[in-house]
């Protein structure tokens, strides 16, 4: 072997090496970005639950609507730990509640959980549903 193919090959080895090391580098961040997507989605459907059990009963006397913005301040909530263990996720959740119609009444809710990952790349997940009042 002469000097030159061993470089060559030594030169294929470390590029193949750089790729398999750059490749593991971007699934580590992959899964820790999905891992942070699923516990926001899972605080957003949280926070969409407590809106859904909110009583609006328009039936009653006196009507009883707990279904109010006032009622839903946005929150700062811890997700699931990245992926080092070393640093905690902090998202907010932002919850919107306007009419849609007076008759019949029904609501719009929609809830946004904002969260930022790596610090540096912004992440919202939101979720959408329409009410009506209890029966």
């Amino acid at each position: 072997m002469t000097l030159v193919e061993v470089v060559i090959a030594l030169a294929i080895t470390v590029l193949t090496i750089a790729g398999i090391v750059n490749g593991y580098i971007y699934c580590m961040a992959a899964t820790t970005k999905e891992g942070l997507y699923m516990a926001a989605n899972d605080r957003a459907l949280e926070r969409l639950e407590q809106a859904r059990a909110a009583v609006w009963d328009t039936a009653s006397y006196p009507a009883v609507d707990q279904l109010v913005p006032a009622n839903f301040s946005n929150v700062v909530v811890n997700l699931d730990k990245n992926g080092t263990g070393s640093e905690v996720t902090t998202a907010t959740v932002i919850t919107t509640i306007a009419p849609i119609s007076d008759t019949p009444p029904l609501r719009r809710i929609r809830v946004d959980c904002v969260w930022l990952f790596r610090g540096t790349e912004a992440v919202t997940n939101s979720i959408e549903t329409c009410r009506a009042p209890d029966q």
